[in-house]
């Protein structure tokens, strides 16, 4: 799979890992890009607004893959109600989400989606952001994350039998995150926690707090929480980071 004319590339197609068909969408600038960037959408997954982003990290210069978290079952509508999406969280396997995305960080290193990433780097959103902690943490493919907004602690469940919080001492590399000023699903002082934990760790690192903003600030599908203003200073603020990562 190549780039040939001055317009991204763009693809649909499967990972096949542990039996499953994983849907991913690839997005790919006109030049080979120096970085790739691992999209991992909310609840939601890989909805429209993931999609343009894809699209605006290969305007950028970026590749973008983008799988499916849900291995494509199971997603909840875009209208569902909250007691549903609690459920959806907590039925949510978080051990065989992260086997997932490792091995697909992994295949992306070794060129399986037919391209040359260059630095590969997970920038994920709500349930996409916790994964793109724990893939920092996890993976040692990845030169970068990009957390928007993902959880830090939640109730400990078999299926979920580690706090991305507690898995920050683990991560190796530059990290920018990316918060509510109020946000009932991570309290202030985890953001505190987190930062002190990067700082410990010696890393380089960005935690910004967006005055005034919600949870899901940066998302236009859910108006009654996106703020234009702080979404568009998080997003040109994680091109930069993406920009410096390709250049050392």
């Amino acid at each position: 799979m190549t780039a040939r004319s001055t317009e991204p590339f763009r693809q649909r197609m499967h990972f096949e890992f542990e039996g499953a068909r994983i849907p991913v969408h690839v997005v790919l600038p006109a030049s080979p890009p120096r970085l790739t960037v691992i999209m991992l959408g909310g609840i939601w997954s890989v909805t429209p607004h993931l999609e343009d982003l894809c699209d605006r990290l290969a305007d950028a210069g970026f590749g973008a893959i983008a799988p499916c978290q849900f291995r494509g079952v199971g997603i909840p509508a875009r209208d569902a109600p909250a007691e549903a999406l609690r459920q959806t969280f907590l039925d949510f396997d978080d051990r065989r989400c992260t086997r997932d995305l490792r091995a697909i960080v992994r295949a992306a290193s070794l060129g399986s989606f037919g391209f040359a990433p260059g630095a590969l780097v997970p920038c994920g959103f709500c349930l996409g952001g916790r994964f793109a902690h724990t893939l920092g943490a996890v993976s040692e493919h990845v030169a970068g994350v990009v957390n928007f907004y993902g959880r830090l602690r939640f109730a400990r469940q078999a299926i979920k039998p580690f706090l991305p919080i507690e898995l920050t001492h683990l991560i190796e590399v530059p990290y920018l995150g990316h918060f509510a000023e109020s946000d009932s699903l991570i309290p202030a002082e985890d953001v505190d926690e987190l930062r002190v934990a990067l700082g410990e760790r010696g890393l380089r690192h960005r935690i910004a707090v967006y005055p005034g903003t919600v949870h899901g600030f940066v998302d236009p599908l859910r108006p009654a929480e996106h703020h234009p203003q702080a979404a568009s200073v998080a997003w040109a603020a994680t091109l930069d980071f993406l920009r410096d990562l390709s250049n050392p």
